[in-house]
């Protein structure tokens, strides 16, 4: 999957950034794959996530704060924009060539960040 300047793969779980390892935990990882295949969660459904994969539905606030900063920490945008009483959809930051567009089976690069 690729949306823009991130991308996922499903096994393993993980997420990139212009070909940059993004760390972060299972659960997080999961939240935002699940965001980028939809564009769009409403709270109920972010929650259902969560539970879906052992998370704890009161985690969900902390959960998208840590995503946001681990993104801001590795010089990328923020890739989730709260949408009040509503839920979150995901911002999409264009990548290396412009592009804004969903890929599916899409290949990335991945640098290595040792």
């Amino acid at each position: 999957l690729k949306r823009g300047a991130v991308s996922a793969t499903l096994d393993p779980l993980e997420v990139l950034w212009n070909g940059l390892r993004v760390p972060l935990s299972p659960l997080e990882a999961t939240l935002l794959v699940t965001l980028l295949r939809r564009s769009r969660l409403r709270w109920h459904e972010c929650e259902e996530v969560l539970t879906e994969n052992g998370g704890c539905v009161d985690s969900r606030d902390v959960l998208i704060h840590r995503i946001r900063r681990k993104f801001a920490q590795a010089g990328a945008a923020d890739p989730i924009e709260t949408l009040r009483g509503w839920g979150i959809r995901f911002r999409t930051e264009a990548d290396r060539r412009g592009s804004h567009a969903l890929w599916i089976g899409a290949t990335e690069e991945v640098e290595d960040d040792r």
